[in-house]
């Protein structure tokens, strides 16, 4: 996700999304519809997209904790080398990257790792026309084991180490603010970031015998205080509660959850990217199968998320102040023989505004002057991409994927000085500079 402080960053490439609902409606879906081992279209896509998923995803993770008849050990291992290129208004940026994950799959228990080497270069916002800086590195090396403890229920236990560096400058927070909003899709926020641990609990419990669920779910984490000079995203002690419902039937999984996240710590003399406080998260999944098989889906995800408390807004790794971000996406796949199309189409905005006041002279406990300043900032992006699994026999798949997305972002601030006679005088300025982008990936995974 992202930048530094872009904790609700979404992921819009298909194979992701795909992996997601999966993950998100799996439980569910095997009460009535059980998982099949055999070399399915539905489980080599599974198996090959699965690994995208980011280590730290909210969504329920159920879906990788496979039946208690499978044999006693699976395994698969994916990278997925992407390269992005992305403008913003005279602003430039490229990144390349390469997502690898590995998983272990247990009757009882899944186990994964995850990490991402990223080389990003782009322009400050202060001098377009070149790259002004290069950032490098290799995302928090993440770990994480999913238990089953009932048929439903799951413990889950993670940490991650820092990222390599630990920390950015200036130049480089510069770099990735000048065209840093949340509807931008890149990987080089994560570098920078402090090393983490945590559990999450999750019960699920059936509602009657329609396929119909409530979940809990409650976590903390902790993040180690870093050291040194530089900039640094660091959320300290992070709270984490949410409650969903859900309903399953042969060929449908829909479902809602709402999460509250607080997280305490400081801004460690200023250079924490972190800005603080804590978010409202909502969010909405349907999934449908398809096809005269049942091994072609679609679905449907809205999402929602508004900081709560957020003491610092503004921050060097941002274009434009933390705000309101919602999106909505709708992705598929669709066999054709032995291959499987999936197309994903995302709407995403990011919204912000902030007012403030400054006092001027005070006659007679009157105050005179005061001074008004109203900040308003958006930034919007649609994207589209289509991607194509194609299995090379039993184990072996791979997934070529090309998107691109089109946007805007625009900032205006007002300032209303105050006249003794008249109307006040509004002075305003701002910019709005489009987006433009497009990336390339390549996804290989080997599945045992």
């Amino acid at each position: 996700m992202t930048l530094p402080i872009s904790a609700h960053r979404f992921r819009t490439s298909a194979a992701i999304l795909v992996a997601l609902v999966l993950a998100w409606g799996g439980p569910l879906r095997a009460q009535s519809r059980p998982d099949s081992t055999s070399d399915t279209l539905r489980q080599r896509v599974r198996d090959s997209l699965i690994a995208a998923i980011l280590a730290d995803t909210s969504d329920l993770v159920e879906a990788e904790l496979l039946p208690l008849t499978m044999p006693f050990f699976r395994q698969s291992f994916s990278i997925r080398p992407t390269f992005r290129r992305y403008s913003l208004g005279t602003v430039k940026a490229e990144e390349q990257a390469s997502a690898s994950s590995w998983i272990a799959r247990f009757p009882r228990a899944t186990l994964r790792l995850d990490l991402t080497p990223v080389s990003y270069s782009g322009d400050t916002s202060l001098t377009a026309g070149r790259p002004q800086a290069s950032v490098s590195g290799v995302s928090p090396v993440t770990g994480r084991v999913d238990v089953r403890l009932r048929s439903a229920d799951t413990l889950r236990i993670f940490g991650q180490s820092t990222s390599f560096p630990g920390a950015l400058s200036t130049a480089d927070a510069q770099a990735l603010g000048a065209i840093g909003t949340s509807t931008v899709d890149l990987d080089a926020g994560a570098i920078g970031i402090a090393a983490r641990i945590g559990t999450r609990y999750t019960l699920t419990q059936p509602v009657g015998d329609n396929g119909v669920s409530l979940m809990l779910r409650g976590g903390v984490e902790y993040d180690l205080k870093p050291g040194g000079a530089e900039v640094v995203s660091w959320r300290g002690t992070t709270l984490r509660a949410g409650a969903g419902i859900s309903r399953a039937t042969i060929s449908t999984t829909a479902g809602a959850l709402v999460e509250v996240t607080r997280s305490f710590s400081d801004s460690l003399g200023g250079r924490n990217l972190f800005p603080g406080g804590g978010a409202l998260t909502l969010d909405g999944r349907l999934l449908r199968f398809v096809g005269a098989d049942g091994t072609g889906f679609v679905s449907a995800n809205a999402f929602y998320s508004r900081p709560l408390g957020i003491e610092r807004p503004d921050q060097p790794t941002r274009l434009i102040p933390i705000g309101d971000f919602a999106a909505v996406t709708l992705a598929g796949a669709f066999p054709v023989r032995e291959l499987t199309l999936l197309p994903t189409v995302s709407l995403m905005r990011e919204s912000s505004s902030a007012t403030a006041q400054v006092n001027g002279t005070v006659v007679n406990g009157v105050v005179l002057n005061r001074l008004t300043t109203q900040l308003n900032a958006s930034g919007f992006t649609s994207s589209v991409s289509l991607g194509l699994a194609i299995p090379l026999g039993r184990f072996v798949s791979v997934t070529p994927e090309v998107g691109g997305a089109f946007g805007t972002v625009s900032q205006t601030v007002s300032s209303s000085f105050p006249r003794r006679i008249g109307r006040p005088i509004v002075r305003s300025q701002g910019f709005s500079d489009p987006i433009r982008g497009g990336w390339f990936a390549l996804e290989i995974s080997i599945s045992q």
